[in-house]
């Protein structure tokens, strides 16, 4: 029997790692290790080799940005692993060619992810300092919301800089955009990292809290302020596969389905600012149930604008 070569095991345990990623799995590199009986380094390589995937978090953990779980076949994850295992023996122009035209195949459905090169070397200190457990200065860019769209991803005019000092506890990738999410003056803040500058990282450490980790982690909410507890969704049956398939709405339980095949489902611990632009997405086929509220204020901003 001809002996397994260095390259077909690696391309068989980055398949695996690509697999458990793909099913929605977060990751520890020191288990990966004692599980693959190799050392942390290598586990380390491996996920180099993988970052042309997108992550939702890195460093000691890694979990696959919830927009890309789901999309990979078998045929991809193998295609995708043995590229990933030989790219270190191609040149430069040979990678990139391969890796674009791996992402043509795979990187569908997506969205339309920033493009973070040029600050590169901020995003590793920053990683470096979450794993680390170091404190971080840097200088930030506020953007100004408009009136009539409040959504964190809305870019519309700038404040000028403010510095903060940060203890930064997680990398997050939400919707193709990477924030910063951590402890500030002991409160819970998210920045967005293409706004930072003047970064750094100081020799001051932090102890990190596991459980407000956990929380940061686990929640689909970009707000850690002005958070309502539970609001409670009604989906119409002509659309309830699409809320089975996956959670399109922000910390997204279903609580039960009815006679009929319509949906109630509840979002918890999140800001109504990022429930309301889903809804009105999907009208007529959602409805806010509670709080009443949001819904009636919902219903008179389309009414606002429906006037105008």
């Amino acid at each position: 029997m001809k002996p397994i070569g260095k390259h077909e095991r690696l391309a068989d345990r980055l398949s695996d790692i690509i697999i458990r990623l793909n099913q929605g799995e977060r990751l520890k590199v020191d288990d990966l290790a004692d599980e693959y009986k190799v050392s942390i380094r290598t586990i380390k390589r491996d996920f180099n080799r993988l970052s042309m995937l997108f992550f939702s978090e890195t460093g000691q953990y890694y979990r696959l940005d919830k927009a890309k779980q789901g999309y990979l076949n078998t045929r991809e994850i193998q295609r995708f692993a043995n590229f990933a295992s030989v790219a270190d023996l191609l040149p430069e122009i040979d990678r990139k060619f391969f890796q674009d035209k791996l992402n043509q195949s795979i990187l569908v459905k997506g969205f339309e992810y920033e493009n973070i090169k040029n600050k590169k070397q901020a995003f590793d200190a920053i990683n470096q300092a979450i794993n680390d457990n170091k404190i971080i200065t840097f200088n930030y860019k506020k953007v100004r919301q408009s009136s009539t769209d409040n959504s964190p991803n809305n870019k519309t005019q700038t404040n000028k800089n403010k510095t903060y000092t940060l203890a930064p506890y997680h990398l997050l990738n939400k919707n193709g955009i990477w924030y910063v999410v951590g402890l500030y003056e002991q409160q819970q803040r998210i920045f967005c990292f293409t706004q930072i500058e003047n970064l750094s990282v100081t020799d001051e450490q932090f102890d990190c809290d596991e459980t407000i980790k956990a929380e940061m982690i686990n929640t689909d909410s970009l707000f850690f302020g002005n958070r309502i507890s539970e609001i409670i969704v009604q989906v119409s049956h002509t659309v309830a596969g699409y809320f089975e398939r996956r959670d399109l709405l922000p910390n997204q339980e279903i609580i039960r389905k009815t006679e009929n095949g319509d949906l109630l489902l509840a979002c918890k611990n999140v800001n109504a600012r990022e429930v309301v632009p889903i809804v009105q997405y999907w009208i007529p086929h959602l409805r806010i149930i509670s709080p009443s509220e949001v819904q009636g204020q919902m219903e008179q901003g389309l009414r606002d604008y429906l006037g105008k």
